[in-house]
């Protein structure tokens, strides 16, 4: 689904933008990105294929923080139609799949 999604261009007309890394990560800036872009209240927090969880919107900066140094960190919809993907290097895009 990640590969068909359409993903959103930032404010210099690439997908990706920076989040920060583990130092200088912006919790704010992020979080108010995920409370507009995902409706529900719980969301999927990815780190692969295998490994997900269920965590309340309203923590997603924090777990993404904890996390984002050594992986790259997917938040998904419920029924996987809105993704934030978080590189480990600290930048992050967002889009949606249409089937």
């Amino acid at each position: 689904m990640l590969r068909k999604a359409e993903w959103e261009k930032a404010n210099n007309d690439n997908e990706w933008s920076f989040v920060g890394d583990k130092k200088d990560f912006h919790f704010s800036l992020v979080q108010q990105n995920v409370d507009a872009f995902f409706q529900e209240e719980s969301i999927y927090f990815v780190t692969d294929r295998h490994k997900s969880k269920e965590i309340s919107k309203e923590s997603a900066a924090r777990e993404v923080h904890a996390a984002h140094n050594n992986q790259d960190i997917t938040l998904c919809s419920k029924y996987f139609k809105r993704f934030i993907v978080f590189s480990y290097i600290g930048i992050a895009k967002q889009g949606v799949y249409h089937s």
